[in-house]
């Protein structure tokens, strides 16, 4: 439990990196930020406001009227078609959650007083095959319904995959996700899967004799396969003899399964001295081979163990969204 407790505490470390919070799916709404956000969540509801989730900072709905689906020409054509869903999500705010938002759009000097900031709303498009989100419109409104702020990105960012913010246990538009590709695709289980007491799967531990502790955990939710690859987002953890956490890697990870190799794609990097750090400078996008005789060849004993077992789950884009 603690694991799991630590694994989203340290994710509000990383709103450098863009809007974070903790999964609300995780937590309850204290009174007085019920309260606090009680004004903003009546204006939200109105119309064909769905309500997903709140915390003491964001309340969050989508619109399921508005999810479509439709086929879409990749950039690359190599598969032909991808599947775009799009939809219209709205986020009411307290106070606290207006002012960081406003200081993640760069807005605090426009708008100095972060109460004025109610709630907002967004057309997001997002493509299952690859858990990527472009926000095509978005409008900042007041307590009134008066628009505030507003822009209009060039729909060509959505053919640029790195526009697109990637959806996983960090990122704030999870549960936008979700809800989407959950009513686009009856039966898909995004949303179950990431509330899942069993998202996280524990593919490595070790302990060494001074009771230091290391924790490889892979994020089911974000788990699918590539050929022979299997892609997901992990969760590394060493504690110290104490049971304090003393480095920390959110890393989205490849494993070759057949081949025994693995590769990080991207991630962040925290320790105690330099917080969250970006790992893009680190990475060489090159595989490197686990051996059969080393601790480390768990991992890929584990998925496999896995993959074979929930195959129809690991393999739900290719099979359920890739009109090709």
């Amino acid at each position: 439990m603690m694991k799991k407790e630590l694994r989203y505490w340290f994710g509000v470390g990383m709103l450098a990196a863009g809007l974070v919070v903790i999964p609300a799916a995780l937590t309850m709404v204290p009174a007085a930020a019920a309260a606090q956000t009680q004004d903003t969540d009546e204006a939200a509801e109105q119309d064909n406001w769905y309500w997903l989730s709140a915390d003491d900072r964001y309340s969050k709905f989508i619109d399921l009227q508005s999810v479509v689906a439709q086929p879409r020409k990749t950039a690359t054509g190599a598969k032909g078609y991808e599947t775009e869903v799009q939809a219209w999500t709205k986020t009411a705010y307290s106070y606290g959650g207006a002012e960081d938002t406003l200081r993640d759009y760069k807005l605090l000097k426009k708008f100095s007083d972060p109460g004025k900031l109610a709630f907002s709303t967004a057309l997001i498009s997002l493509n299952p095959q690859t858990r990527q989100c472009w926000y095509l419109e978005e409008y900042f409104y007041d307590k009134a319904g008066n628009v505030i702020w507003s822009e209009k990105r060039d729909p060509a960012e959505r053919d640029n995959d790195k526009k697109g913010k990637e959806i996983n246990s960090q990122a704030f538009d999870e549960a936008f996700y979700t809800a989407a590709v959950d009513r686009a695709f009856k039966g898909a289980g995004e949303t179950a899967r990431a509330k899942a007491k069993d998202r996280w799967y524990d593919i490595f531990e070790k302990k060494q004799p001074d009771g230091v502790r290391f924790t490889i955990s892979a994020d089911t939710s974000t788990m699918r396969m590539e050929k022979d690859n299997v892609i997901f987002w992990s969760w590394q953890e060493t504690k110290d003899a104490n049971g304090k956490a003393v480095d920390v890697k959110h890393q989205k990870l490849a494993i070759n399964l057949p081949e025994s190799t693995i590769k990080v794609i991207s991630g962040d990097h925290w320790t105690p001295q330099r917080g969250w750090q970006s790992m893009e400078n680190e990475l060489d996008g090159h595989y490197r081979m686990i051996s059969e005789t080393s601790a480390e060849h768990q991992m890929v004993e584990k998925l496999r163990e896995y993959v074979t077992a929930h195959d129809d789950w690991v393999h739900r884009y290719e099979r359920k969204y890739d009109r090709t």
